[in-house]
């Protein structure tokens, strides 16, 4: 049943920018988790870190679909992602192992697959949000208990840009504007951090916070040099 389930999700990777796929994700936005079997990046991907991949350009190029790549704090786990489709402006991206992140203008909004998942969330200025520093804005995030119930989290944010900030990406050193999103709640609080395009709202790297059990990712948007950006 296990290898029935991974060849379908094979199938449903490779066919990710076909019309049957937005034509799903029309119908429904998250009948596209359905399914997918829940498990942690920590634990699943560690034969990258053991054969020490090198992320440059020839790797890239081996890559015929869309990619963004996920890695952890220390950087000793690390996932690829490939795209599922998009609805909305809302892009959908999963892994071979059935973890799946969703981003509206690259800002996360939705997780599946984690020990706590990120269900949804709402945010205000996302429009503007690199455009110019911000000492306040709001986003809810809301997650599903063990009870089958939601429960929120309401942050206050402040965002400060700091530019000419060099990066390096595929073995590249570019020059990016970072911005530094802090923000708190009642019981929590987290740091996200946007390495962006100068002049631009393309994030080419980021730290986000998914919820309290799991902590932050890294994500590194490759999709942005496979579309000849660079």
């Amino acid at each position: 049943m296990m290898r029935k389930f991974l060849v379908l999700l094979s199938l449903i990777c490779l066919s990710c920018s076909s019309d049957s796929i937005v034509r799903s994700e029309k119908t429904s936005f998250y009948k596209v988790y359905e399914g997918i079997i829940k498990t942690n990046l920590n634990s699943t991907s560690s034969k990258d870190v053991k054969q020490k991949t090198l992320y440059d350009k020839a790797w890239l190029s081996k890559f015929r679909q869309p990619i963004i790549l996920l890695s952890s704090l220390d950087g000793k786990n690390n996932a690829t992602l490939v795209s599922l489709g998009s609805y909305e402006n809302k892009l959908t991206w999963v892994s071979s192992d059935g973890i799946s992140l969703s981003f509206l203008n690259g800002i996360l909004i939705a997780t599946r697959g984690y020990s706590q998942d990120l269900m949804e969330s709402q945010q205000n200025g996302l429009d503007t949000l690199f455009t110019k520093n911000t000492k306040k804005r709001l986003k809810k995030y809301r997650y599903l208990s063990s009870e089958n119930r939601y429960e929120e989290l309401i942050f206050t944010c402040s965002v400060v840009a700091k530019k000419n900030i060099p990066s390096s990406f595929l073995s590249i050193t570019l020059e990016t504007t970072k911005f530094t999103e802090i923000c708190k709640a009642a019981a929590t609080s987290h740091t996200n951090e946007y390495y962006v395009l100068p002049n631009t709202s393309i994030i080419l790297k980021s730290k986000q916070w998914i919820s309290e059990a799991n902590g932050s990712i890294i994500i590194y948007n490759y999709y942005a040099f496979q579309n000849n950006l660079f």
